[in-house]
């Protein structure tokens, strides 16, 4: 028993900073990542389980859920006084604010990994979807290509968010130990579950 305590902690933290890093990928928020994870090695205990989800839910919660507050008080403010002109002159305004809303969400999305935008039905989703191959290549490439210390810095990085100089860190460290070929095929997988926009790296690089 006691054994395994140490394994069990490590096996914690492994799950953690894998986490992390897909945050950074743009493969979805802790929660997908804990719930891909999660699967991969299922021969670890329940309890072990929990307490991941525990401290990944802490995470999500704080960030704003809704954007269109400005959406919202536009059609609200206008009164019955007018004729239906007046409704003709709302509706143009409210659809520019939807336009910003919606560029918006994808420079959020861009930025932050859309880590923000990623509900537990999204996560449980993809853990329902996402195959077998693909945990196994998520795990093999996160675990074989950065070492210990690359890990941590990437999980201190994500700690709290990123800003844009932090993720330009995090993604050049990625850059430079995953090949093409890796970093194109976590993307893909990223892409095919919608959490990501599916750049190349060579595409990515060419921003750095």
């Amino acid at each position: 028993m006691r054994q395994r305590k140490p394994k069990m902690k490590t096996w914690k933290k492994v799950l953690i900073w894998a986490g992390s890093i897909i945050v950074v990928l743009g493969i979805g928020g802790l929660f997908a990542a804990n719930y891909v994870m999660d699967k991969m090695i299922a021969q670890l205990s329940a309890s072990l389980e929990d307490e991941l989800l525990e401290e990944v839910i802490t995470t999500p919660t704080d960030a704003p859920s809704g954007g269109g507050d400005g959406t919202v008080d536009q059609p609200a403010t206008s009164e019955p006084d007018g004729e239906g002109s007046e409704g003709q002159v709302d509706s143009p305004s409210s659809s520019s604010g939807q336009s910003n809303e919606f560029n918006n969400g994808v420079n959020s999305g861009s930025m932050n990994g859309y880590s923000a935008e990623i509900s537990t039905d999204k996560a449980k989703d993809v853990q329902d979807k996402i195959t077998v191959s693909e945990k196994a290549q998520l795990a093999s490439v996160f675990l074989k290509q950065l070492s210990m210390d690359d890990i941590k810095t990437l999980q201190e990085l994500a700690g709290g968010g990123l800003n844009q100089e932090e993720k330009k860190e995090a993604r050049t460290l990625i850059l430079n130990r995953l090949t093409p070929e890796q970093y194109d095929g976590l993307i893909k997988i990223a892409k095919k579950y919608g959490m990501s926009q599916g750049r190349s790296y060579e595409e990515v690089s060419k921003e750095q």
